[in-house]
């Protein structure tokens, strides 16, 4: 059974009485425990005197010295509010303080500059102990738990000071944790270096006093600056400290190279996050420190987690451990309810051992206070998550949480990145408005080597490890961060970077054509008023889209040819320009002109897709069903009048096919008229109604079949009106006239049509062209033939998955679509960016790792479609133009994450390379025959479809679904991937799994990508 918690009264009363006989050194001497006791009874008998009660609040003005600490403890006893200030606060924020705290009474304890407030009794400490009393002779009052014990304040949403009252049951709470924890000897030595008005110089002044321990005061009238704490530490033989990360850093930077502190033997940081790099270089200074990592509002008394950090110390920001005993947490999303299983969200801090509150009732911020589950607690604005263990991690607050390009960033974990450059001694991020009105990072960064140097190597060693929107737009040296009296880093005083057109046009000076013209390009493709030649594009928000369109762009407007994956070697204008002079970036032919017959070949694409997917016939597997959101009120006219200029601009939604003499499946050009939509009215019906309904018509979509050799449109359109006068296009269109590109192009030139926008860019060639271009290519491609032949090589042999369900369609299609978690997906990302690749491999090379552990075979072959569209005249053209390859991993079960990801790199970018050999050809060198009802090579593929526009739609938990049609493989991954948000969506035969058996698996996948995102 628990032992009852001691008062705060029994914990002050207790130490004065036993421990180490001296209990403060400072620069006059030692002072002895008993004596300090009786300055206490001085102190005591002086509030007496000036008639001060119980709940009375007093403020203590000076700097930590003897002297005050005894009154401190001497209110404490007494039952008084107390309410420090530190003398070298502004004039204007004391008086602001005051008035806030409502105090009568003031101790001045900083006689050279005292006090100069208005409306306030002043008077000075006692000076020397109280001679014949002690503290049997005091008669000291009972004081409830629930009575207030001190006033700290934090910076208030209105700029005024925010002032919380502290509870005295939650500061004994803190006292008795941390003097337990710590199991401090009678030889400790507590280091006294935080300022009186920031609440954490509790746990400095009282500690020494509750544990028997002695507390080292700096001197009050010249503290030591950062660059003097450490010869202080030493001098006084500090062994405990608590301290905050930005002082902590600046310490470190005024260090001698080589010094080292054995004394030090626990460090505790609060305040502000933590991070890895710190953590290595404190312990190198510091070899015998134990290093702890607490956390916890001023709101819910001092700290209310703490982690002893592991040595060495994983990267990032740290963790902040468990909850203290009599503490629970809980992290809820934007409707207050609990998240997920290491889903973040908000930090609730459940206990009783709170704070009281806030001063002032109006404070907006004392809606936080909450009763949650029947038990006080505090919404801390901090975002975090739990781990298996419980143990909490922080991931920024909300307030400084920011959203850049879609992408959410939390500066605090970009600095801990800054600070983990080899010479960087210091940084700090912040995110500010630019001249457009958008948010964009700055990093600011100390170094004791050349700061230019440093900066030019930062930026690609932060793309090496940050997505690339967390990247700071300005990188800033500073000889050192500002920082407040508390220790902790000032936003204030940090300098505005220069503005973006200023640093442009320095950097634009020495720039040649080519760069400049590069430059201009990035502007208008990322739609900035101007970009100098050494911005980074991904910084400025570019992606792979953006970077597809720059390519398009650099044809059309310089008539250079370059490569989307150039730019992730080559992200500046200028390192773009040069790259491409020294590689050649001649732009391909224009495609030419085919003969106008009306019949004509197959592209090679088109006969892959027949020989391989209809080689039983037409199947529903090749629809293809989307649901595009249009302007309220559209009509069905309207639409189709769309629709048909859109035809005709892209001919391939023309296509007809038939059979010629010999057998031989051709094509030819129908120019519609006029396209038919058909109208559905579901505006009566509710909203759970109204999504039953769409998903019963994406079901019915997806299990009739399109004809393939009839009069009519390869497609099906169907406007949907919704209650509200909203509109929805329901969209069919067979494979064989498009692919997932041109799904998400047809929506792009759908919705600019009917908002009335021209056109932006130049038709596409006649699908009669592309077909003849692309089978001469094809023709030429037989160089590939090696690659695929040695690839797939003997003993490879495919697998299917057994049916074990018993259905009426075991080949029908059923899926689970789910959100890949926030911290997942980051991390993929930056796992990326670090391994110099796309996520999409790492997204393959997971699936790889559980398709092995699902078929226990380590020889796997995965086919996954390539978009085929390198030409710029294809680039924007609606049609079906990927190339189906196979990727094959062998020895799946000896592969470590990291070889694993270069193999898949490494056979992805082999398969790019030989693409225009088509899959169906591979089938052929392999002497397999197309199969009617599953891909000859392998039951497994994966599609990665980036979506160019909006934001994701909501997915909080999966969602399952019938897609209405067969499907070819037994399983098949898509991966949708917007700004916001990344979904995955698994497709499989209704005979192979189970809904939980499918939800079992997406969990398992996502074990194998966190896996590699760690490589």
């Amino acid at each position: 059974m628990n032992a009852p918690q001691p008062s705060l009264t029994a914990l002050l009363r207790d130490g004065l009485r036993t421990g180490a006989a001296t209990l403060w050194i400072d620069d006059e001497g030692a002072m002895r425990r008993d004596d300090f006791a009786a300055l206490v009874v001085a102190q005591v008998s002086l509030l007496r005197r000036q008639g001060v009660e119980a709940g009375e609040r007093v403020v203590l003005h000076g700097m930590a010295s003897r002297g005050l600490a005894a009154m401190l403890v001497g209110c404490l006893l007494e039952g008084v509010v107390v309410v420090p200030v530190d003398a070298a606060l502004p004039p204007a924020r004391k008086q602001a303080m005051l008035d806030a705290a409502a105090a009568t009474l003031a101790i001045e304890f900083a006689m050279q500059s005292p006090l100069g407030a208005d409306g306030i009794r002043r008077v000075a400490g006692a000076a020397s102990p109280q001679a014949g009393w002690t503290l049997d002779d005091l008669g000291l009052p009972e004081i409830a738990p629930d009575a207030g014990c001190y006033i700290f304040f934090t910076s208030g949403t209105t700029g005024r000071p925010k002032g919380i009252l502290g509870r005295r049951g939650g500061l004994a709470h803190f006292l008795a944790w941390e003097a337990g924890m710590l199991g401090l000897q009678p030889g400790d030595r507590v280091g006294v270096l935080t300022r009186l008005s920031f609440d954490v110089v509790l746990r400095d002044l009282l500690l020494p006093v509750v544990a028997g321990v002695t507390g080292c005061l700096p001197p009050a009238d010249a503290p030591p600056t950062p660059a003097e704490v450490p010869d202080w530490l030493a001098r006084m033989g500090v062994s405990v400290l608590h301290t905050v990360p930005s002082l902590a850093q600046a310490c470190l930077a005024a260090l001698p190279t080589g010094a080292r502190n054995a004394t030090l033997r626990h460090t505790l940081f609060a305040g502000e996050p933590l991070g890895s790099a710190l953590v290595g270089r404190w312990r190198a200074a510091f070899p015998s420190s134990a290093v702890y990592n607490l956390y916890g509002p001023t709101e819910t008394t001092l700290a209310k987690f703490c982690a002893r950090v592991p040595d060495p110390a994983p990267e990032g920001i740290q963790c902040c451990g468990l909850p203290l005993p009599g503490v629970d947490v809980r992290i809820l999303d934007e409707a207050l309810q609990p998240s997920g299983p290491g889903e973040p969200g908000e930090v609730a801090i459940r206990t009783v051992h709170r704070s009281l509150g806030y001063l002032d009732p109006e404070e907006p911020s004392a809606a936080r206070f909450i009763v949650l589950d029947g038990q006080p607690a505090y919404l801390s604005g901090d975002l975090g998550f739990l781990d298996a263990q419980g143990a909490l991690h922080l991931r920024g607050r909300k307030d400084h949480q920011v959203k850049i390009l879609g992408t959410r960033i939390e500066p605090a974990g970009v600095a801990a990145v800054l600070q983990s450059h080899e010479s960087v001694t210091d940084a700090a991020v912040v995110c500010v408005t630019n001249e457009e009105g958008g948010a964009q990072l700055v990093g600011y960064f100390s170094t004791q080597a050349d700061a230019q140097a440093v900066r030019r190597s930062l930026r690609p060693f932060l793309a090496e490890r940050l997505p690339a929107a967390a990247i700071p737009s300005h990188l800033i040296a500073l000889d050192a961060l500002p920082l407040t009296p508390n220790g902790k880093l000032d936003r204030a005083r940090l300098p505005a970077p220069a503005p973006r057109a200023d640093a442009a046009a320095a950097s634009d000076a020495d720039a040649d054509e080519l760069a400049l013209g590069v430059a201009d390009a990035i502007a208008r493709v990322l739609r900035q008023a101007h970009v100098g030649v050494d911005e980074d594009f991904f910084a400025l928000g570019g992606d792979s889209l953006a970077a597809m369109r720059l390519c398009a762009e650099l044809e059309a407007r310089l008539g250079v040819h370059a490569q989307p994956l150039l730019l992730m070697h080559a992200p500046t204008a200028r390192e773009l320009a040069r790259q491409l002079q020294e590689a050649g970036s001649a732009a391909p032919a224009p495609i030419p002109p085919a003969p106008r017959t009306r019949w004509f070949a197959l592209s090679p694409q088109q006969r892959r897709y027949f020989r391989t997917f209809c080689a039983g016939g037409n199947r529903n597997w090749g629809n293809m069903v989307a649901l595009f959101e249009l302007p309220d009120g559209v009509d069905a006219y309207s639409v189709g009048r769309a629709l048909t200029e859109i035809a005709l601009r892209h001919d391939s939604l023309c296509l007809r096919f038939g059979h010629d003499e010999e057998g031989a499946v051709r094509q030819s050009i129908v120019p519609t008229e006029d396209v038919p939509v058909a109208l559905c009215d579901l505006s009566a019906l509710d909203a759970e109604a109204l999504a039953r309904r769409i998903d019963a018509l994406r079901v019915a979509e997806g299990a009739a079949e399109i004809a393939l050799f009839s009069d009519a449109p390869l497609f099906r359109a169907t406007l949907l009106v919704l209650p509200g006068r909203r509109r929805r296009l329901l969209w069919t269109v067979h494979h064989l006239v498009s692919d997932g590109t041109s799904q998400g192009l047809l929506g792009r030139e759908l919705a600019a049509r009917l908002a009335g926008r021209p056109w932006t860019t130049d038709a596409p060639p006649s699908m009669r062209d592309i077909a003849a271009w692309a089978g001469a290519r094809n023709a030429s491609a037989q160089a590939a033939r090696s690659h695929f032949r040695e690839l797939l090589a003997a003993p490879y042999r495919h697998r299917y998955l057994p049916d074990r369900l018993r259905c009426d369609d075991p080949q029908r299609c059923h899926a689970i679509e789910a959100a890949v978690r926030g911290t997942l997906r980051d991390a993929v990302v930056a796992a990326a960016r670090r391994l110099k690749c796309t996520p999409y491999v790492l997204y393959v090379g997971a699936y790889f790792r559980w398709l092995a552990a699902l078929t226990e075979c380590d020889d796997l072959v995965v086919v996954t479609p390539l978009a085929g569209r390198a030409h710029p005249q294809v680039a924007q053209a609606i049609g079906d133009f990927i190339n189906l390859v196979p990727l094959r991993v062998t020895g799946l079960g000896a592969l470590s994450p990291g070889q694993l990801v270069e193999r898949v790199r490494d056979g992805i970018a082999l398969a790019a390379r030989h693409q225009d050999f088509q899959f169906d050809q591979v089938l052929d060198e392999l002497g397999l025959s197309p199969g009617a009802d599953r891909n000859p090579l392998t039951g497994f593929s994966l599609n990665f479809m980036p979506q160019a526009d909006g934001d994701a739609p909501g997915l909080a938990t999966p969602r399952h679904a019938d897609r209405g049609y067969r499907l070819k493989y037994d399983l098949l991954m898509l991966i949708r991937g917007w700004h916001d948000a990344t979904h995955v969506e698994f497709q499989y035969r209704a005979g192979l799994l189970s809904p939980s058996e499918i939800e079992e698996c997406f969990t398992d996948y996502c074990s194998h990508l966190e896996a590699l995102s760690h490589a």
